[in-house]
């Protein structure tokens, strides 16, 4: 029974200095913002400054809805989610915003492997992968360069060059399509990229 007794007796004193920690200016400074005691005391363990917290519900930004963090959920930084809502975007609209704006990235991958296909190293150059990717366009310009100048020189069509050129332009779709693949589904890429380079391969090569 004491045990039980000196729990309650410091869980009273606990709420009592919880309460008197709040001072009559803090309790004036709420009230005058509008804001709730959970909200203040939510505000004061953050220790938000004064001018970041009259932006915030300036730009009708709620304290609870701050202290959610709902920018985690659309893949975006505090500050663009804050200024975003000062230009007079909800959460909502910018969640549908970023939605859209993923499924139309998505979309437009699907087609990185076909253009890396016909424009080797191109896509490589373009995702800042200097070395490879100038490595693909070098070996494509030199294939048809050699084509060129072999068929030329026999008078006849030489489809040996061709061969590097194919190689070259399957390296290419096949890095893309494996990088794409991964940057949509993660765990899935992880047990399919070898299946998927080895099939696009021998399926290319036996039709060639």
């Amino acid at each position: 029974m004491k045990f039980r007794s000196c729990i309650l007796v410091l869980m009273a004193t606990s709420a009592c200095l919880s309460v008197c920690a709040m001072t009559a200016a803090d309790k004036d400074e709420y009230d005058k913002l509008g804001l709730s005691q959970v909200e203040w005391e939510m505000i004061k363990k953050a220790d938000m400054s004064k001018a970041k917290l009259h932006n915030l519900l300036k730009c009708g930004i709620s304290i609870t809805e701050y202290f959610k963090s709902p920018w985690k959920e659309f893949g975006i930084s505090e500050n663009e989610w804050v200024y975003r809502r000062c230009q007079g975007q909800s959460s909502i609209d910018i969640k549908t915003r970023e939605n859209n704006q993923s499924v139309s990235a998505a979309s437009h991958d699907e087609w990185a492997p076909i253009r890396s296909f016909f424009l080797p190293g191109v896509s490589q150059i373009a995702r800042k992968q200097a070395l490879k990717g100038w490595t693909m366009t070098g070996l494509a310009l030199l294939s048809i360069g050699a084509f060129a100048g072999y068929s030329a020189s026999a008078k006849a069509f030489q489809p040996v060059p061709l061969f590097f050129l194919v190689s070259d332009m399957l390296w290419s779709a096949i890095d893309i399509g494996i990088q794409v693949q991964r940057e949509q589904n993660p765990d899935a890429a992880r047990f399919s990229n070898n299946v998927f380079g080895t099939k696009c391969f021998l399926t290319a090569t036996i039709n060639f």
